[in-house]
């Protein structure tokens, strides 16, 4: 069972994650000072815990309408009022379990798929993962320090499109703690009358500026812009009611509306006991409120002072919300106790090993060259920890010597091979050609004609990337002038309404990719249709990684977990041990010899594969990657054994083994030079492995045996690993498969048992010396 590709395409949050780090090692008895979360540290004040605690005395613990209890949503109105000048009807107000879901409720509301929304940088680290849940397209608009990290009009107006469909803006700001005045505010408000998008307030921290700030709605610069605003906001920072989940939106009751159908189908009505309490929160006495926010800004006083004084950072004035955001660019490059800081998350996790003060890397929030650092927490910890904070950025000091990064990675949108459907009928091939060719631009278009073992196949993209894959993988193609290839494959991205597929047909050996920009989709098509195309003549692949020792060869085939990749690496290590493939090898028969020929020139090797031979890392270093991991949210790797001691919580560029969905062009010959590379070799032995703990390590199969395991996919009783399923012969490369075609591969291996030896190898108990003696 796996998870959705949805779930596996967004991290937690950085904050949330900091944070419970930072609990981690208090639990462990570290003395950690935890300057990470957006959390004030004011308890509850007495009269809104007295309005939760009567509501419970009086059994008010039942579901409540969906969009909130009457009385609340009056009060939020009134408050609007009071506060902003602002005119809201009950039906024009949800109440949600806090303001997050009240935001998740609205982006699902509004949001289409390729919808664009504006994000502001630096961000909430939430804005982009929320549109990105629904199939939107966050784009990210940079700020700038020099301009009070606001989004100025003219920027705004570049990044609209006809796709634009709203714009989240955060005021004040989180992380940065700016705030947009009046007349900031007019000047976006000018950009927005004019296009047909919806402004979403997140207004969360309104109640929290200092030195006489004068906080300005957005929904407050005219009725025009009113209809087009939805509030964001809540009772959690304003009242120190983090744990009370409450939130509000406002807006034109068609979206109220909408976003109460979506909030139905979800969480339903929020606590009612905390709308209770909400209640005298919003409109009870607000004393307490400008007691926090004088103490708020004590404090943001006394960090500014602490900041300034620390030799390396400079830092921006907020003008609200809890937060300061210091510039940390210089600590770059230094390095102290061995941890060499290269950004953001690299200066975090320094921080938090050395000086026991957790604070959130600026990468989280789009903006890496900043920290944000939270001063909503006592004046002891925040004189404690900005104590230890100097102190540890004191001891570092300039590198003597920066690694320098040759990675070239590609981080594409389809990260697993698309499966591939095989079309019988002549007018749907024809179509489809006519279609992708209709996207196949003169100003964007690449064409590179492959030698796949003695077959040209020919390669029309308009995607740079795979065209340089291509390239790099195999041997060139020569045609004579008026010749056609023998197999063409359109690969062709950004067709619009087309979901990653990718096609084949048969008779005019066609192969299609549509929006599918990883070269494994590409790869996996093109040896399938290779195979396909060589079948009648004899030749016949092995899906399998193979070694050779004096000109011949061993194959090791098996299914996803028998250790397949471990043994080849273990086997390599061998004295005159050489490289042949890491995956497939086509097998012809000359005389009574197997002939096996490798016919790439590169191994597409995945990249986790590091943690088997120390030399790969320096390796993969140079070579083309595809979806390398390089920040730690992107880890899908949950069985690491150093996820306590990430690499890339050090600052480390990039994780080799932090996805399974990572792959390297690797030059087998870099493996131990081109004598340990072999293209050609006689084959000799053909291994079938199985992982347990019972069988015999190794088993010499009669040939009728050996053809039923390997047309079965699986020896008998063999433990499956997850999502794995028996491919025919071990191969899922095979695209046609009918009665004919396993004939045909019954012919071929049966002709080939009778000339090779065949085992099958428990590779649980089996040791490299027992496959050593089988080369």
């Amino acid at each position: 069972m796996t998870i959705s590709e949805r779930a596996t395409k967004i991290g937690a949050s950085p904050t949330l994650k900091i944070s419970a780090k930072a609990r981690a090692m208090r639990a462990e008895g570290l003395d950690v000072i935890d300057l990470s979360l957006g959390e004030p540290d004011f308890p509850t004040p007495e009269n809104i815990k007295a309005a939760g605690i009567k509501a419970i005395q009086q059994n008010f613990t039942k579901y409540t309408e969906n969009d909130g209890i009457l009385e609340l949503r009056k009060a939020v109105c009134q408050r609007l009022k009071e506060d902003y000048g602002l005119e809201y009807k009950p039906s024009e107000v949800l109440v949600s379990s806090g303001a997050k879901n009240s935001l998740f409720n609205l982006i699902e509301a509004i949001v289409n798929e390729g919808d664009e929304v504006i994000v502001p940088a630096p961000y909430w680290v939430t804005y982009p993962e929320g549109v990105s849940l629904v199939k939107g397209k966050p784009v990210i608009v940079e700020t700038r320090e020099e301009d009070g990290f606001l989004l100025t009009p003219e920027k705004l107006r570049e990044a609209i499109s006809p796709s634009t469909r709203a714009i989240i803006l955060n005021n004040p700001s989180n992380p940065t703690g700016a705030a947009y005045g009046r007349e900031q505010l007019e000047a976006l408000a000018e950009v927005i009358r004019k296009e047909d998008i919806y402004v979403i307030a997140d207004e969360i921290y309104s109640r929290l500026v200092y030195d006489g700030f004068k906080f300005v709605s957005f929904a407050a610069l005219g009725e025009d812009i009113k209809k087009k605003t939805i509030i964001i906001t809540g009772v959690s920072k304003t009242y120190s009611m983090t744990g009370w989940r409450i939130g509000f939106a406002a807006g034109p009751a068609e979206i109220i509306n909408a976003m109460s159908k979506v909030q139905s189908h979800t969480t339903s009505n929020a606590c009612s006991i905390s709308q209770k309490a909400s209640v005298e929160a919003v409109g009870g006495p607000q004393f307490e409120v400008n007691r926090m926010v004088a103490e708020f800004q004590r404090r943001r006083n006394y960090v500014l002072m602490k900041l300034q004084q620390m030799a390396g950072i400079s830092c921006f004035k907020p003008q609200g919300a809890f937060y300061v955001f210091p510039n940390v660019r210089s600590f770059y490059g230094k390095e102290a106790g061995g941890i060499q800081i290269r950004n953001s998350y690299g200066l975090a996790y320094y921080l938090l090993k050395e000086a026991k003060v957790a604070i959130v890397p600026g990468d989280a929030f789009g903006a890496d060259d900043y920290i944000r650092i939270s001063y909503a927490t006592s004046m002891e910890n925040l004189e404690k920890g900005l104590e230890r904070m100097a102190g540890a950025l004191a001891r570092l000091k300039t590198a003597k010597k920066v690694k320098k990064i040759y990675l070239q990675n590609y981080v594409t949108k389809v990260r697993k091979p698309v499966p591939v459907e095989v079309v019988g009928e002549l007018k749907v091939r024809d179509a489809l050609v006519t279609e992708i060719e209709s996207h196949l631009g003169y100003d964007n278009y690449y064409e590179w004609n492959a030698n796949i073992n003695g077959t040209i196949v020919q390669l029309r993209t308009n995607v740079g990337h795979l065209a340089d894959f291509w390239v790099e993988n195999w041997f060139p193609g020569q045609l004579e002038a008026g010749l056609e290839p023998q197999a063409v494959i359109y690969a062709v991205d950004n067709i619009p309404g087309r979901e990653p597929r990718a096609y084949y047909h048969p008779e005019t050996r066609t192969g299609l990719l549509i929006n599918a920009d990883n070269y494994g989709s590409l790869r996996k098509l093109a040896l399938g249709m290779v195979i396909d195309s060589e079948e009648h003549l004899g030749i016949n692949a092995i899906r399998g990684m193979a070694v050779a020792l004096d000109g011949k060869s061993l194959v090791l085939v098996g299914q996803p977990g028998t250790k397949k990749t471990e043994l080849f690496f273990e086997l390599l290590k061998g004295a005159g041990v050489q490289a042949q493939t890491n995956e497939i090898v086509f097998v012809r028969f000359s005389g009574n010899q197997a002939v096996a020929d490798s016919v790439e020139r590169k191994f597409f090797i995945p990249a986790n594969t590091v943690e088997l031979d120390d030399r790969l890392a320096k390796l993969f270093d140079h070579s083309k990657c595809e979806n390398v991991v390089s920040r730690r949210e992107d880890c899908t790797d949950l069985s690491c054994p150093i996820q306590a001691d990430c690499r890339l919580d050090k600052g480390a560029p990039y994780c080799f083994r932090a996805s399974s969905e990572a792959q390297a062009m690797l030059d087998p010959a870099w493996l131990a030079g081109k004598q340990g590379y072999a293209r050609r070799t006689n084959l000799k032995s053909l291994v079938i492995l199985r992982n347990d703990r019972v069988s015999p390590a190794v088993v010499e199969l009669k040939k009728d045996e050996a053809l039923r395991i390997l047309e079965s996919g699986e020896p008998a009783g063999a433990v499956r690993t997850s999502g794995a399923r028996p491919q025919p012969f071990f191969n899922p490369h095979l695209l046609v498969i009918n009665e004919d075609k396993l004939a045909i591969q019954r012919m071929f291996f049966s002709r080939l048992l009778g000339q090779v030896k065949c085992y099958l190898v428990n590779s649980g108990v089996a040791t490299p010396a027992d496959l050593q003696s089988l080369l």
